[in-house]
This record gives structure tokens, sequence and C-alpha cells, in this order.
């Protein structure tokens, strides 16, 4: 009977180790797999906390903060995201056990079951502006985009007639519907270009669509810094 007990303690004292320091680690390592999946980031860092910790492994997560570096989501590059939760209610079966013929997105949607708040925070740099407008408008040449705190401003080439036409934007980032969206506020040009109406190419043209987001996300605020433009999304 000493012997039995004995051993029903043992095996008791290694469930507590699993759930309290193997799973909630398998549970994050699995979570950054998904990540960078759905994203293609270089780098992820999941960090979960519960307490106790052995929550974790059932899937009850009180706060989770999360880094991605050089991510994608759609056609846009971004310096980093970060993802913060709380509440948080994963379907463990499946992040261990995944359905069969899902994408990455599905998968996502499958696995969180519920959270009380989700906010996705991501950063895009000049250059990677510039990158994706050169990769939209394969007729505007040598673009260049700089961003300022009240000001975004764009040059390109392009041909019009025959004739090279120089193009300069200003403008500022908005969110509208839970897209983001670029206002142009003023459109300059060489001569040539002036026969036309310009304030028929005035307009907002849309940079992000919240369909690119996971987890039910829409963009809710967009900030302009020196160099970069910071998106935020929310889960409603």
């Amino acid at each position: 009977m000493k012997k039995f007990l004995a051993l029903i303690v043992i095996l008791l004292a290694i469930l507590l180790a699993l759930l309290n320091f193997v799973l909630p680690g398998t549970v994050a390592q699995i979570l950054e797999e998904q990540i960078v999946n759905a994203t293609a980031a270089q780098e992820v860092d999941v960090i979960l906390s519960s307490n106790p910790n052995a929550k974790v492994a059932l899937g009850e997560i009180e706060k989770v903060h999360a880094t991605a570096s050089a991510a994608t989501l759609g056609e846009m590059n971004f310096k980093n995201l970060t993802l913060d939760g709380e509440k948080v209610s994963l379907n463990i079966t499946e992040l261990l056990i995944p359905s069969k013929n899902l994408t990455a997105s599905e998968r996502m949607h499958k696995i969180l079951k519920h959270a009380d708040q989700i906010e996705l925070r991501g950063t895009v740099t000049e250059d990677e502006l510039r990158n994706f407008i050169a990769a939209k408008e394969s007729k505007l040449e040598a673009p260049t985009v700089k961003v300022y705190p009240d000001e975004v401003k764009a040059s390109a080439r392009t041909k019009f007639l025959g004739r090279n036409v120089d193009l300069d934007v200003a403008g500022i980032f908005t969110v509208s519907n839970g897209d983001v969206l670029f206002h142009m506020t003023r459109l300059d040009s060489n001569a040539i270009l002036r026969r036309v109406n310009l304030d028929v190419l005035m307009g907002d043209v849309k940079i992000l669509d919240s369909s690119i987001l996971p987890l039910g996300l829409r963009f809710d605020a967009v900030e302009m810094r020196d160099g970069e433009v910071i998106v935020t999304a929310v889960r409603r």
C-alpha cells in the first residue's frame, strides 16, 4: 500500500510539473508557429501568463503578449507586429491536434474561443511603404515616401501622353470603416499634367483592408511618426 501511495504521489507530481512548466511552454511554442505561418515573420515570441500557470495548459490565459518582426499581412510588410490579449480562452484540442484542410487564418479562428480584449499594433516604415507603392503601381517609376507626424509626402515619375510626368503628393493616413486610407491633400505636377483636372485624381486610396487581419480584428487607429506609421487594430 505504501508503495502504491508513493507511486500516486510521484504521478501527481509529474502531472503538476507538466501542467505548470511543460505544457504552457508547448502552447506558447505552437502559437509561435501559427503566427509564423500566418505572417511569414522572421522572429516570433509569445508570452502567456495565468495564475496559477497550470491554467495555460487548459487554454485559460489571463494575459498574452506576442511580438513578430519582419511580418507580412496581405501585401504589406511590417517592421514589427505586437499583439496583446486579456482573458483569452483557447481550444487546446484544436491547438494540439489540428483539423485538416484549414488555412492558417481559419485555424486561428478555430483555436480562439473567447477573448475579453485583443489589440494588434503594427509598424510600417517609409521603405516598406515605398515598396508597397512600387508593387501596386507598376507605372510609377522611382517612388519615394517621407513620413512626418502631420503629413506624408510621396513623389514618383510616370508616363502621360508619351511624356514623363513628375508627381508630388501630400496627405495623411486615416481609418474609415475598419480600413486604413491615404487621404490626399495636395497633388502637384509639372506643366504637362496641369491640362488635366487634378481634382478628379484627388481622393482616398485604400492602403490596408481589414480583411487581411486575423481573429476578427479591424483597424481602429493610425499614427504618423517621423519615418514610420503605426496602425492599431482591435477586436470588436
